[in-house]
């Protein structure tokens, strides 16, 4: 009887002790995170949307946006993508990237706007969303690279397999 009630108590003060595991704290990394990612000669700063429940949400109330940060959306195949500005606050810009990191093409989108905008190429692996005008203001274009091993970074801190997204 004695040795049960050592072994409970002794359950009782693990259960309660409040330190986490790295991969705990890892996980704790949300959405708000914003990480370095480095796009044609610029460092940006992105929000990294994976989850189904984030690329839906993506910057839908964000009232403003530092002069160097974003969003990008993870996907784990290449499609055609298609992105609205239902309840989204400011125009942005979108890039479309193919799963080496090469800029596609870049896109202006309005806020509030709930026509769908395209790629048009059916390879896009991911996109990255920044405030309108600044892919044209700091000279990054389609044939620029976003550094992928950036993104795989901010994935694995944030908890997710990043060879899921860019193997």
């Amino acid at each position: 009887m004695f040795r049960t009630i050592l072994f409970a108590g002794l359950l009782a003060l693990t259960a309660c002790d409040s330190r986490q595991t790295p991969a705990a704290a890892t996980r704790e990394l949300g959405l708000e995170t914003r990480f370095p990612v480095r796009m044609g000669d610029v460092l940006a700063r992105l929000r990294v949307a994976a989850s189904d429940l984030e690329k839906a949400r993506g910057l839908m109330g964000v009232a403003r946006l530092d002069e160097a940060e974003g969003m990008a959306f993870m996907y784990d195949a290449e499609t055609r993508m298609g992105f609205w500005m239902k309840d989204t606050l400011l125009d942005l810009d979108i890039a479309f990237v193919d799963r080496d990191g090469v800029i596609l093409e870049v896109r202006t989108m309005t806020a509030g706007d709930t026509d769908t905008t395209s790629s048009l190429s059916d390879q896009a692996r991911f996109a990255v969303e920044m405030r309108a005008g600044w892919f044209r203001d700091f000279g990054v274009k389609p044939g620029d690279k976003v550094a992928v091993e950036d993104l795989r970074a901010a994935l694995a801190a944030r908890g997710f397999d990043a060879r899921r997204f860019l193997p």
